[in-house]
């Protein structure tokens, strides 16, 4: 899929994302049952947690480069639905919530600690409800920890198959002696440039465009895209789009130093 495709696609996500939360806060002011919500004042903050994550949608529709804050929605939402006794609809959005920054790249260079506050937040909400229902609280945190590893092991499944899935890529790769899907590559040994490298890490941000990537290196937008096509020949692909595709198996190694 190119690149202003998948723009394309994740704009239309978060815009019918803005839909349901708006929905969703008609439907929490005109419901009148609030006998089986966990959550305090339930009749106000559900309306301003939806309207907050609406103003939050529609700034991603515009600025969708920061992706980071389609975690926070997926994480106030779930939240918000636990204590609202949604519990598995509470689970599934925050586990979603962690696993984007997982695949967008944010638990990079965090340690254990950091990542454990993901789940401070839904530990505390269980506990919230186990004074009503040990079973639910049991239940729930079975439920997260296998929804959470099952959008991991999806993840790896695909990010180390790509080739199984999609045999027509693997004729679209040359020879050149990369290592296994799945292990650190450092591109450097390849023989790029320094100035290569920093190229392709801006190119593969996915919002980031040639006309942008020369903005920023101050150089033309026709020197960016003969650096890409040198890059591509050397790494033996036939676009940027199967680059892409390839150097997403892989951690590279100078993007983390």
């Amino acid at each position: 899929m190119k690149k202003n495709e998948r723009e394309l696609c994740e704009r239309l996500m978060i815009f019918f994302a803005m839909v349901v939360q708006i929905i969703a806060s008609i439907i929490s002011v005109t419901i009148e049952d609030f006998s089986k919500a966990f959550l305090p004042y339930f009749e106000y903050v559900v309306p301003a947690v939806n309207i907050s994550c609406s103003l939050i949608c529609l700034f991603l529709f515009i600025k969708p480069k920061h992706r980071f804050l389609q975690s926070v929605v997926l994480f106030l939402q779930g939240l918000t639905m636990t204590l609202n006794n949604l519990i598995f609809l509470g689970v599934f959005l925050y586990c979603l919530g962690i696993v984007l920054l997982f695949c967008y790249g944010y638990k990079k260079n965090q340690n254990v600690a950091k990542n454990l506050l993901f789940v401070i937040p839904i530990l505390l909400s269980f506990f919230a409800i186990l004074p009503v229902s040990k079973s639910s609280f049991f239940m729930g945190w079975a439920f997260t920890l296998f929804i959470l590893f099952s959008y991991f092991h999806l993840y790896n499944t695909i990010k180390n198959s790509i080739f199984d899935l999609f045999p027509f890529l693997s004729g679209k790769i040359s020879s050149v002696d990369l290592p296994e899907i799945g292990n650190t590559i450092r591109l450097s040994n390849y023989g790029l440039t320094e100035r290569q490298i920093d190229i392709l890490k801006e190119y593969l941000q996915e919002t980031t465009s040639y006309k942008m990537i020369a903005e920023k290196f101050l150089i033309s937008e026709s020197s960016i895209k003969k650096e890409m096509a040198q890059i591509c020949k050397t790494l033996g692909v036939k676009n940027a789009d199967i680059l892409s595709i390839l150097l997403q198996q892989y951690e590279i190694e100078e993007f983390y130093v």
